[in-house]
């Protein structure tokens, strides 16, 4: 049995578990674990059918070649002229649904399509049945996500040594993406630079600022390699740093470390979380840690598990997740410095490996 072959498999015994007949899934990251190929995401309903007999896909005509080129589920095909509703109707079980369990990523006009279609006694979310699946990363996965994140030290490296005055945000934002196309990457994910007073907004959109003298600067890049992404953030300085930022830098690493060495199995998300956040308040800076510790990584940058506090979830072997607390002060600076690592048998494996030391320029 393959990999691909395992995860059907997987997803089935859930299925009878929970008493679901049917889960349906749009061109999506889900559809890409199970089939191995996502079809190009439009307005024309693609979607993935499991039952506990079969597996069946409803593929556009002008996306069949491809996708037979790249999964082994046989496409029941429609063209634009015919409409899906006759090939969605010939891919639906005979007998009667009683439960149905959708792709909580898929398009809602594919949804209410199906609904029609299907004509169940109760539609609910899928991802309780899937993430399970996701969250532990095969050895393959493992060994992609790796090299994932070599790439993305590299990129950090590069975009570390472009960091000067007067160089702008979206600048360095192409330094990234120039790094990691030039290092095969599929798709550039995210290139956030935020500097100085910019680096308070976690999410902050790179610009035309300038980087200045007293600028504190984050770095939070990611992409896409073999359709498994890589994050990893750090944060350096350029010129003399203020000892506010210097004591803020100082916790956020030392939450960093705390955080990875909480990390084994058996132990609860949201222990790993605490972790973080229990560090940076021994500092007296818990009030600027504004975010959870981590989140899944995978064939999605933002994935199942969650490392934040009320998630009880018990950490697996081969869960693969960020650990990157951060401090924000409004007006001034932010900093976080993020790494992927992966539950080992006994402990952590950090897949990031760029220098946590605060570099000063």
């Amino acid at each position: 049995m393959n990999e691909l072959d395992m995860r059907i498999a997987g997803l089935r015994a859930n299925m009878a578990s929970a008493g679901i007949d049917l889960v349906a899934i749009g061109p999506t990251a889900n559809m890409r674990y199970l089939a191995g190929y996502a079809s190009h995401a439009d307005e024309r309903l693609c979607l993935v059918l499991v039952t506990a007999e079969d597996v069946k896909a409803v593929v556009p005509a002008l996306n069949a070649d491809d996708w037979v080129a790249h999964s082994a589920i046989p496409p029941i095909t429609w063209g634009d002229s015919d409409g899906p509703a006759k090939a969605l109707g010939s891919a639906l079980p005979s007998a009667a649904l009683r439960q149905i369990a959708v792709d909580g990523a898929m398009r809602a006009d594919f949804l209410l399509m199906l609904m029609d279609a299907a004509r169940a006694e109760a539609t609910t979310p899928a991802e309780a049945l899937i993430a399970p699946l996701r969250t532990r990363k095969s050895a393959a996965e493992i060994e992609a996500l790796q090299k994932a994140a070599d790439q993305a030290d590299r990129a950090m490296q590069s975009v570390i040594d472009a960091c000067q005055l007067d160089v702008t945000e979206a600048e360095l934002t192409w330094v990234a993406e120039t790094a990691f196309r030039q290092g095969g990457a599929d798709k550039v994910e995210f290139t956030l630079i935020a500097s100085g007073p910019n680096g308070a907004f976690p999410h902050h959109h790179s610009g035309p600022r300038k980087l200045q003298s007293g600028d504190s600067v984050i770095i939070d890049i990611g992409a896409s390699l073999n359709d498994y992404k890589s994050d990893i953030t750090r944060t350096i300085f350029l010129g003399e740093p203020s000892q506010a930022f210097l004591a803020a830098y100082d916790a956020v690493k030392a939450a960093n470390q705390a955080g990875r060495e909480a990390v084994k199995p058996g132990v609860s998300a949201q222990e790993v979380d605490r972790a973080t956040r229990g560090t940076i308040q021994a500092h007296g800076l818990a009030d600027y840690f504004i975010h959870r510790t981590g989140h899944g990584l995978g064939l999605e940058v933002h994935e199942p598990p969650w490392i934040m506090e009320r998630n009880d979830e018990l950490l697996v072997e081969d869960m693969v997740f960020s650990v990157e607390p951060g401090i924000y002060m409004t007006g001034q600076f932010g900093v976080r410095v993020e790494d992927i690592v992966v539950v080992t048998h006994t402990g952590v494996h950090s897949l990031t490996s760029s220098d946590r030391g605060l570099v000063i320029k």
